[in-house]
């Protein structure tokens, strides 16, 4: 076997790892959204909990209830999304409200 050979058997990345085409940088967030529907509704699941603290939702409550509207026919199946992504949603719009919140108490 020859030096070279050697070299490409033992190499640990592939082929053309390095080319231009093949790199993922600038792509956050390049992934499927929350359709604006669901949100809307998410966000009248977390307002209801907000106004009524026995009346929470989790996430896992959410995605029932999602998946409830579903066989009601009001959305798609494919735009519900999964509990996690709901999870994540909830902490983003948490903090978004509190800030929201905060803005209005000073003014």
């Amino acid at each position: 076997m020859s030096n070279d050979r050697l070299n490409t058997v033992n190499f640990p990345l592939p082929s053309g790892w390095a080319l231009k085409e093949r790199q993922k940088y600038g792509k956050k967030g390049a992934g499927k959204r929350i359709a604006k529907k669901v949100r809307k509704i998410l966000e009248g699941y977390f307002l209801a909990g907000n106004a009524d603290k026995s009346d929470r939702y989790t996430a896992q409550d959410m995605y029932q209830a999602l998946q409830q509207r579903v066989l009601e026919g009001d959305i798609e199946a494919e735009d519900v999304p999964k509990v996690s992504t709901i999870q994540s949603w909830i902490g983003r719009y948490t903090r978004q409200h509190r800030e929201h919140a905060a803005q209005t108490s000073v003014i």
